[in-house]
């Protein structure tokens, strides 16, 4: 599943997009834009891509330094674009719980392997969060990373960040990061551990991660 990764500043500016797609519709907007990049971005689009630094403030084009990876930025905001249509498919979450909110919008971005924007997502609420959510948090940021380390053929990294990561998860109870079902991440990501420390063939598809409810 290794790919070659895109510039820090292109991987960036499309994280950004990314998550802000999940309920900004001018963040939707400006990745259709990348997804398709003629003609000039309308409107309501202009100032996202501005802003994380695509196109110039009046730009019509993107940046002559991300012109080489247009395609593969295409295909990341596609991606994106999927992950946003999920997040919104989704009921209204129950309670105004940061990171509950958290939880559901990571689960869209792991569902189109959007794993460095599952690292943001969850990285903002981890710096304030404690005890067992902490923890159960801190676990699935180093299993969404070592995914990552993985599409970009870091074994060494993917292989510590999946042990660690899992051994946070089993040391928390089920229920200490709703609504994610943590006991199914563990199972999921099993075959991924022991194929990685047996340093074998790799399973096919990460898993999903699962909410319960």
């Amino acid at each position: 599943m290794a790919t070659r990764g895109l510039p820090l500043p292109l991987r960036n500016a499309l994280a950004a997009l990314a998550i802000a797609a999940l309920e900004d519709d001018a963040a939707v907007a400006a990745l259709e834009w990348v997804v398709r990049p003629a003609g000039e971005p309308p409107a309501s689009a202009r100032r996202w891509l501005a802003d994380v630094h695509l196109v110039e403030p009046r730009g019509a084009t993107l940046l002559a330094v991300h012109a080489p990876h247009a395609h593969a930025a295409a295909a990341h905001a596609a991606r994106a674009l999927r992950a946003a249509a999920a997040h919104r498919a989704l009921a209204p979450p129950l309670s105004g719980n940061p990171i509950t909110a958290a939880v559901r919008r990571a689960a869209a971005l792991w569902g189109e392997r959007l794993f460095f924007e599952v690292h943001e997502v969850l990285e903002t609420v981890w710096k304030t969060a404690a005890g067992e959510p902490r923890q159960a948090l801190q676990g699935v940021i180093q299993i969404a990373v070592a995914y990552h380390h993985l599409a970009h053929g870091n074994l060494r990294g993917a292989r510590t960040l999946m042990t660690e990561g899992r051994d946070r998860l089993e040391s928390v109870p089920a229920s200490a990061l709703p609504p994610l079902d943590l006991r199914a991440l563990i199972e999921a990501t099993a075959p991924w551990a022991a194929a990685l420390g047996a340093r074998g063939p790799l399973p096919h598809d990460p898993p999903a991660l699962t909410l319960a409810g």
